[in-house]
């Protein structure tokens, strides 16, 4: 398990929690009534000492003085309590709505992020914030910045009322509170630092979890369970070392602000002591004094306590933060191209131009995966790609799905560059089988239908049986509407391919990518789709990618591929000809020889 990736200066907390702006606002009323209700809960709270000084210094004088007193408290007491139950109301339900919307802006996000940003950084890790980093939000959100607020208020109150209560008790706290702000300032900045490591920590483990838990058959079968448990566990030790530093921390400043305070509080009760017995102050007064200084300090221990929540809770809202300024794929488009927004023709097959296209991969920058790449194909052609693995087929392919911007050149649809276009208007046009499909843990029908949810039941029934889907669906227990289980782990590859080839028909595409789309197959069932994709692709522009050359040989056209240049163009007869490479690939794959006895 590698270090996080996003490490960046930590920003101060204020910094930090003002970026919470944006979602705060769209509950201006809802955050209006909270901070009446906050004002109403502590001018209550603020006003009981004083009652308390009054009663004391005036004494019951009488049986209805008595009962008056006792109405004013319970007065006193239902309106404090009132307030205070819809202050904890409002500020939970605030701060679950801010979560709610944060995590949803995250995750629209994170679908939108470009294919460079996941060759970066590890999926587990976005999946790491939305989950644990979320979670931290949703507990520590309303209780942290809530409560600072309430303690906030109550330590500015009691501070006011002490002074004024008794002015002169005050001054055994000039030279402590000083020290006590400086003390649970350091150590909530420690607190915090230790917090964002904690975090990473665990994000680590999340990836690694994932990556485990996805690739378990691998991990099985290569014995590594023993080998991956320790690692795992090295992980949960690295995250225990930075639990103890701030725990350790925490206990610390805890003890240390306890002795102050009560060193305080034993200053001050002396001072009023000594005050009553010279006849200089009244009981009422100092009792009234006593009780603001105990909210007073009582208000700042909790402060502190929150203090060092609250580098938690920044440093999850930093973690997320972080990932929303992550630039998404359609400014990515914009800057590769001029920003414009053109529109597309409706006809049903679209002209390609690849005109010196040449690509590195951001993360490769010392070779090219492409170079140099220069290929017009008409509307309705179907050119197939062969090469060796790396030579850059399914680069090409990514390039025409913009999940990557050209390093030079540009890539024409239409005649418009394909840079000025909207990237989900552009992927509208295209369908794809890759290689390994992607399939949902959905029924095999919703999984096809993913493709285009408006298609006819007509056009479903069409694509389902072209691809050969239904005759391996009719012997499933639920036939088309059969769970298929996490990444379609209740189906063969071959199944799969089969399923992800009905997704692309059903789209009916413009553009039809086929990377390797048969290679999970069997030969007869290879044989079949083919003379499927034959009847699909007429009149559709389809650019095919495979090793295997006997899916190849009725294109219009073959490229070849090599180290990212086309080394030659031309039908497979021509290619027998001119290109020692294709020549070569025939010879592995038999295909001469079954040319030959065919002529003859």
């Amino acid at each position: 398990m590698s270090g996080n990736p996003w490490q960046r200066p930590a920003s101060k907390n204020w910094h930090v929690l003002i970026s919470l702006y944006p979602f705060l606002r769209l509950h201006r009323m809802q955050l209006l009534a909270y901070a009446v209700a906050l004002l109403c809960g502590a001018a209550g709270t603020l006003a009981l000492p004083q009652g308390a000084r009054f009663l004391l210094d005036r004494g019951f004088y009488s049986a209805h003085f008595l009962l008056l007193a006792c109405a004013a408290l319970l007065f006193l007491g239902i309106f404090t309590t009132a307030a205070r139950a819809a202050r904890e109301g409002l500020a939970t339900w605030i701060g679950q709505k801010i979560i709610a919307e944060l995590r949803d802006r995250v995750f629209a996000h994170a679908l939108r992020l470009p294919a460079p940003f996941y060759e970066r950084f590890r999926t587990g890790e976005v999946v790491s914030r939305l989950g644990s980093d979320v979670t931290i939000l949703r507990f520590g959100l309303p209780g942290v910045l809530g409560g600072a607020l309430q303690h906030g208020l109550t330590l500015a109150g009691a501070l006011t009322m002490m002074l004024a209560t008794a002015p002169m008790l005050v001054l055994p706290a000039l030279p402590v509170l000083p020290l006590l702000v400086w003390l649970n300032l350091r150590s909530g900045r420690l607190q915090r630092i230790y917090s964002r490591r904690e975090q990473d920590c665990l994000a680590d483990l999340s990836a690694y979890t994932e990556e485990s838990i996805n690739g378990i058959r691998t991990v099985q079968a290569l014995t590594r369970e023993t080998a991956a448990e320790e690692q795992y566990h090295q992980g949960i030790v690295r995250l225990l070392e930075q639990v103890r530093r701030r725990i350790r921390i925490q206990a610390v400043a805890s003890f240390a602000s306890g002795f102050l305070v009560f060193l305080l509080l034993a200053g001050m009760l002396y001072l009023g002591g000594w005050r009553i017995l010279h006849h200089q102050t009244g009981i009422g007064s100092l009792t009234a004094f006593l009780i603001y200084a105990l909210m007073a300090t009582s208000a700042l221990a909790a402060l502190a306590g929150l203090w060092g929540q609250l580098g938690r809770l920044v440093g999850a809202v930093e973690r997320l933060l972080s990932l929303l300024e992550e630039p998404v794929e359609e400014r990515v488009t914009e800057v590769a191209g001029s920003g414009v927004v053109s529109s597309l023709p409706s006809r049903k097959a679209a002209h390609l131009h690849f005109q010196n296209v040449s690509f590195r991969y951001p993360g490769r920058q010392d070779r090219a995966a492409l170079e140099d790449i220069g290929l017009e194909i008409p509307a309705g052609e179907h050119v197939a790609f062969v090469g060796a693995s790396g030579a850059g087929k399914s680069t090409l392919f990514d390039l025409v799905m913009r999940h990557y911007a050209p390093s030079q050149g540009r890539i024409l649809l239409d005649g418009q560059d394909t840079g000025h276009l909207r990237v989900h208007d552009l992927r509208q046009q295209i369908a794809v089988v890759p290689q390994q499909p992607s399939i949902f843990s959905l029924s095999i029908a919703e999984n096809i239908l993913l493709s285009n949810p408006k298609a006819t039941e007509a056009a479903f029934r069409e694509a389902v049986r072209a691809a050969r889907v239904d005759e391996f669906a009719e012997n499933l227990p639920e036939g088309i509407y059969t769970h298929v289980g996490e990444k379609g782990i209740t189906l063969s590859g071959g199944q799969r391919q089969r399923l992800a080839i009905a997704r692309a028909l059903l789209r009916n595409p413009r553009i039809l990518l086929l990377d390797e789309a048969t290679s999970a197959l069997d030969a007869e069932n290879e044989r079949r789709i083919q003379e499927t994709l034959r009847t699909v692709i007429r009149g559709r522009t389809t650019l095919v990618a495979a090793h295997r050359l006997a899916t190849v040989r009725d294109a219009d056209r073959i490229v070849i591929l090599e180290q990212g240049r086309i080394t030659a163009v031309g039908t497979h007869e021509e290619l027998l000809v001119r290109s020692d490479l294709y020549r070569h690939f025939t010879r592995l794959q038999s295909l001469e020889g079954r040319t030959a006895g065919k002529a003859t």
